[in-house]
């Protein structure tokens, strides 16, 4: 008798890539934003970083990809638990 088990290899790369997406986005988000977000909220427009870098409020874009990544991240995990349920075979649930 043979098994028709689910394979798990594709969501889990998927998961693991776009946790390392939000990861990045998350960052992203924390360094052109998050840290300043006082100086661009008093300067209504823009601050300017003393490296010479102009950061603007759209830098707060960046938390929006980072949540759509956290969330397609967090599906394909439950992907791969389901199918990891799925296929064992000791009975277990």
């Amino acid at each position: 008798m043979t098994t028709n088990t689910l394979p798990i290899t594709r969501s889990a790369i998927l998961c693991v890539a776009f946790a390392a997406g939000a990861v990045f986005f998350w960052w992203a988000f924390h360094e052109r934003y998050y840290k300043y977000r006082d100086c661009i909220e008093a300067s209504i427009s823009s601050c300017i970083r003393p490296d010479g870098a102009n950061l603007i409020g759209a830098g707060a874009v960046w938390s929006v990809v980072a949540g759509l990544c956290t969330c397609v991240s967090i599906y394909y995990l439950g992907v791969v638990l389901r199918r990891r349920r799925a296929n064992r075979t000791d009975g277990r649930l």
